[in-house]
This record gives C-alpha cells, structure tokens and sequence, in this order.
C-alpha cells in the first residue's frame, strides 16, 4: 500500500530525470542528438500515467500537480529548446547575431510553455473535469520537435532531393517553432488522452477508439521502420485535427446564437406589431 501510494510520484520524478539527461546527451553532441529525442519520448508516455494513476488510487494533490508541471516545463519545454539550438548552431560558422536570434526563436517553447504550465495550475480544478486542454499541450510540442529532429537526422538528404529544397532549413522550422510555441497559450481546445473504458460516455468511447487504430498504426508502421514517420504523421492529425474541431465547433456554436437572436427579433417585431 506504501510503494502505490509514491508510485505517480516515481514517474513524475522519472520523468524529469529523463529531460535531465535528454539535455545532458544533446550537450554530448549531434551523435546523441536522437537518443535525446527517445528520451523525451518516454518522458512524454510516463507523463500521460501519472496524473491518472494518482487520481484512480486516489492520492492526486497540489503538489503532485505542481512538481508534475516542474518536469514538464524541464522535460517538454526547456529540453526540446536546447534541441533546436544545439542542431542548428555552430559557433565555428555562425556569427554572434545568429546566435542571438537563434536563442529567441529556440526559447520561445521554454517561454510559451512556461506561460501555459503556471495558468494550467491556476485553472486545474475545473478544467481537470473538461475533456479538453486549453492551449497545446507541453508533451505535444515536445513530440511535434522530437519527431522533426528524428526525421532531419534520418531523410533529410532523401527529402531534399526528392523537394529538391532543404525542407528542414532554419526558417521553415523557426516559423513551425513559433507557431507551436503559441498555440500552447492560445484558447483552441485539444483533446486529452481518453480514458481507458468505453463506459464512461461516447465522445470518450470514440477518442479511444481513434487512439488504439492509431496505436494500430503507429506499431505496424514502427515494424517497418517508420516509427519517425508515423509519430510525425499522428501529432500532426492531432494538431491539425483539433484546430480544426474547434474552428467548426466556434462556426456552429455562432450560427446557433445567429439564429437565436434571429428569432428573438422577429418575435419582438410581431409582438410591437400588435
């Protein structure tokens, strides 16, 4: 009973050691550039247990949330930060201006994710209960970096000839970065990882459905030697998907209020009729 009681805890704690030393093996070099991203990886996979392991064994608290948000901002922000700046800078090559610049652009997923952590932890009580995050969350960021970095190691020279561009250069991925970067405190809503029973509602029920034929997916793909092209594939669906979920769901929810309003004034127009 005293080791499950410190079990959310220990993969919290495991989490944040992996983000330690994910940013210990980038510091090594590009040879360990993608070993880092695997670590980052599993840190996002115990991330996605923790919180539901305290609340089922019922032990969630305040400072649970609050060292789970420390490893996320170390594991998921500052980390997949230090990434993008060790990959593309070279102090041999590049002046000091660039290396400022690059800071910037590097420190926006740290600085955004900050933002995002800190007013998660003030808004946890109701949107814990909603089925929805507002803003990006800080493990989908770090996968959408991971995955990116993953793929520039592995296809970058087979992508480059078949674009015949440098789909990877500073500039395409600086404004992918910041893009990230902000929708992680923005206002769209993205969905949460679904519970694992179909017997809680039918929304629940359908998200888990679509997460093991990903699930599906992602394993026959990872057979095959695609497991970077799939990851890439999936966060880019949850992305895209739930960015545009929420524009639809705003454009109904408005026509409804259109046509509410609509018919309260026609019948305040019938009614000065008489």
């Amino acid at each position: 009973m005293q080791v499950k009681k410190y079990l959310p805890s220990l993969l919290t704690l495991s989490n944040l050691f992996l983000g330690f030393l994910a940013i210990l093996y980038i510091n090594r070099g590009a040879n360990y550039f993608e070993t880092a991203c695997y670590l980052i990886l599993i840190s996002s996979l115990l991330d996605a247990f923790d919180g539901k392991l305290a609340r089922k064994i019922g032990i969630a608290s305040e400072f649970g949330k609050e060292i789970d948000s420390l490893a996320d901002l170390i594991s998921f922000c500052l980390a997949p930060s230090f990434l993008i700046f060790n990959i593309y800078y070279n102090s041999s090559t590049h002046p000091e201006l660039f290396f400022l610049y690059l800071g910037f652009i590097s420190s926006l997923p740290v600085l955004m994710g900050a933002i995002r952590l800190a007013r998660f932890n003030v808004t946890h009580t109701t949107d814990s209960k909603k089925g929805y995050f507002i803003g990006l969350p800080s493990p989908a960021i770090a996968i959408a970096i991971c995955t990116i970095v993953m793929l520039k190691i592995k296809y970058a020279e087979q992508l480059t000839e078949y674009f015949n561009y440098n789909i990877f250069e500073l500039n395409i991925i600086a404004t992918i970065i910041i893009l990230l970067s902000f929708l992680m405190i923005g206002k769209i809503q993205f969905s949460k990882f679904p519970i694992i029973s179909f017997n809680v509602d039918r929304q629940n029920s359908i998200r888990l459905i679509l997460l093991l034929l990903a699930i599906s997916i992602f394993i026959i793909s990872s057979i095959n030697n695609l497991f970077e092209v799939s990851l890439f594939f999936l966060i880019l669906y949850y992305i895209i998907s739930n960015i545009l979920f929420h524009f639809i769901d705003n454009s109904i929810r408005l026509n409804k209020l259109k046509q509410k309003l609509g018919r309260k004034k026609s019948s305040h127009e019938s009614t000065n009729l008489y």
